[in-house]
């Protein structure tokens, strides 16, 4: 009985000790299986000085890149570059973001960073590398016409082969509705110029949807700043200087990501097979486009103008300076206050742009303007927010071209205040 009695309790010992094997490894093995579900967490890395990890910096500037457009100019472009054989002129025109405004240095700007990056990974001869930083303060794309013929083409004598255009967050209610832009994509391309559209950024928001279509229209290629910069994560309450120094001028770390966002479109052309040519439409985007268009200075000399300077004899020292040295429109008309005689200007045109100096200076005062004998409007030539400023508008816009006169002269009772009229263009 008592071996009976010994053989069952082994017999219950072994089914115990069984039994606390298996709920032991049942444990071991749930404890593994918590373990395998704890997340891993893994630091990535971020070199790219706006504070966001370099996957999403990459993934930013893929989304920068709004439309590829015809790729053969800018093909070209880079082929001159690798050659090294010929001298390659690239320009960038626009306002205050494209000036190289923010940083301390405005060298540190995207055009200029751009043209560093372009040349450091394409071409074979860095000296035979030009660049015109083309960007001034409020420059929307009318004014930036008027601008383009002495502030690029002149610059060298020659149109550039790859020329940025930058006014999307300086064109609200711009004057002339997109024309101006239009016009300067179409005559760059009759040229050969290889284009690019940046969109810049701001915190008020850009004219990108407005300017697009007309860009899509040329098949140039689009760069949209704002897109990537939404994308990216980067200031959304817009309360930080990571990537903006005010409302839209960006850091050295922003300019450098608006010149990335550029390259990245050149490194995917540079991939991709070459574009047939493109052929610029017969037809334009705009209705009642320029498609004639010339720029007026003091001295201009034109057969379709006539110019009487009456009191506006002198030249304007005080006005709106680039950063990189030189004057805005130094060959000006300039009414110091001594005389009241109007300046008139006699031509054929069907619109006419008309830009004058804001001054920050008290002796400025208020001017006339008079077109075919009828007061068009009264312009202020200080009216309390001007910095030298250039202020660009339209004093002619008709659908058919034809002799007018248009007339500037002081207010009543301004007669000896003084006013500046900078530029003038006009389309036929």
């Amino acid at each position: 009985m008592k071996k009976q009695l010994k053989i069952f309790l082994l017999l219950v010992g072994m089914i115990m000790a069984g039994s606390c094997a298996t709920d032991a490894n049942k444990v071991e093995t749930n404890n593994a299986e918590v373990e395998k579900e704890k997340p891993v967490v893994v630091e990535e890395p971020s070199t790219n000085g706006l504070g966001i990890t370099d996957v999403k910096y990459a993934a930013s500037l893929k989304i920068s890149l709004l439309n590829k457009g015809n790729n053969y100019l800018v093909k070209k472009v880079l082929e001159k570059l690798r050659a090294g054989e010929e001298n390659v002129y690239i320009a960038a025109l626009g306002g205050s973001v494209t000036e190289g405004a923010g940083p301390s240095n405005f060298k540190q700007g995207y055009a200029y960073q751009f043209k560093n990056f372009l040349t450091e990974k394409y071409a074979a001869d860095a000296n035979k590398v030009f660049f015109d930083g083309a960007g001034i303060g409020g420059t929307p794309s009318p004014m930036g016409l008027v601008r383009y013929q002495k502030d690029v083409v002149d610059y060298w004598g020659r149109t550039p082969d790859l020329l940025l255009i930058e006014f999307a967050v300086n064109d609200w209610q711009e004057c002339s509705n997109t024309r101006g832009f239009e016009y300067l994509i179409r005559d760059a391309l009759k040229n050969g110029t290889a284009v690019v559209v940046v969109y810049a950024a701001a915190t008020y928001g850009n004219q990108q949807q407005v300017m697009s279509p007309v860009a899509q229209f040329y098949k140039v290629p689009e760069v949209s700043i704002s897109n990537a910069l939404d994308y990216s994560g980067i200031n959304k309450n817009k309360d930080t200087n990571i990537y903006y120094t005010d409302m839209v001028h960006p850091t050295a770390n922003g300019h450098k990501f608006m010149a990335d966002c550029i390259m990245n479109l050149f490194e995917v052309i540079d991939e991709a097979e070459a574009d047939e040519p493109f052929a610029i439409p017969e037809g334009y985007k705009n209705a009642n486009a320029f498609t004639e268009f010339k720029t007026v200075y003091s001295n201009t000399e034109d057969p379709n103008v006539k110019i009487t300077m009456g009191g506006f004899t002198k030249k304007d020292p005080l006005i709106q300076n680039y950063l990189k040295g030189g004057k805005s429109f130094p060959d000006n008309w300039y009414n110091d206050g001594s005389s009241n005689e109007s300046f008139k200007i006699t031509l054929n045109c069907k619109s006419l742009i008309f830009i004058y100096k804001n001054s920050n200076a008290k002796n400025f005062g208020n001017a006339e303007v008079y077109v075919d004998g009828k007061l068009y409007k009264k312009f202020n030539g200080c009216d309390g927010t001007g910095w030298n400023n250039c202020v660009v508008t339209m004093v002619i816009d008709e659908k058919e071209s034809a002799k007018h006169t248009v007339e500037v002269k002081m207010a009543e009772g301004e007669e000896n205040k003084a006013f500046t009229i900078l530029a003038l263009g006009y389309a036929k």
